[in-house]
């Protein structure tokens, strides 16, 4: 349920906020950052599914080399909801994309969605200076990343917690890695509490999806601790 990715050697490594079936809002906010499938890769905090209009074409972006993501749980739900576990009534209040589609197809798409991590850490180099970054859908389970990645009591909170933000966890950093980033949570813009970014901006529902260099929340939070 966690893996590690290793340095991009060549390109540059995004982060996106809930996709939420907006394929077209990604396409476009890559665009504009002038994104090169050949070296760049991008990194999706989950919620590729669900209230947008091509959650299909979304999660087919599984099947790029230069794409990975964790699990969110709308991808959480439509397995549920396909196994019998919970979520009875996923289909008809998000996945009605999934009603003109054969159940085969159905049942191949949650298998894909099974094997994708609860986490990831990814390995970098920012200016020089080698860092890590954590990412997980909803939040951190803790303030120790190596000990929640690998802990499996930790995985509800990390794919459905609303702590952080609501103020409820003390905010001094995550060890372990030098930053994390969220989505789940949609804020108006994207906020940072301690070393944690949550950058769901609402593209879900008809707001801005937020595209970020993960080098530049790397240097915005090491130009920040300068000053404690």
């Amino acid at each position: 349920m966690h893996c590690i990715i290793d340095k991009n050697e060549h390109g540059r490594d995004f982060v996106v906020g809930d996709i939420h079936g907006h394929f077209d809002l990604l396409m476009e906010e890559l665009s504009y950052e002038g994104f090169d499938p050949k070296q760049d890769r991008v990194f999706s905090v989950g919620d590729l599914i669900d209230r947008g209009p091509a959650s299909l074409n979304c999660l087919k972006l599984l099947d790029q080399p230069w794409f990975y993501a964790v699990r969110g749980n709308h991808e959480q739900m439509m397995i549920d909801w396909s196994t019998g576990a919970s979520f009875p009534s996923w289909e008809r209040n998000y996945g009605m994309w999934t009603r003109n589609m054969e159940p085969s197809d159905i049942t191949e798409w949650v298998g894909r969605l099974q094997n994708i991590p609860i986490a990831m850490t990814i390995v970098m180099r920012v200016q020089n200076a080698d860092c890590c970054v954590g990412i997980c859908h909803a939040e951190p389970s803790g303030h120790n990343w190596t000990v929640m990645v690998n802990d499996p009591d930790c995985y509800q909170q990390m794919m459905w917690g609303r702590k952080v933000l609501r103020g409820d966890v003390d905010p001094k950093p995550v060890t372990g890695v030098d930053i994390t980033v969220h989505g789940h949570t949609p804020v108006p813009r994207m906020q940072r509490i301690g070393n944690r970014f949550f950058i769901d901006t609402g593209a879900g529902d008809g707001d801005r999806l937020t595209v970020r260099k993960l080098s530049d929340l790397v240097q915005e939070y090491r130009d920040f601790t300068q000053f404690l």
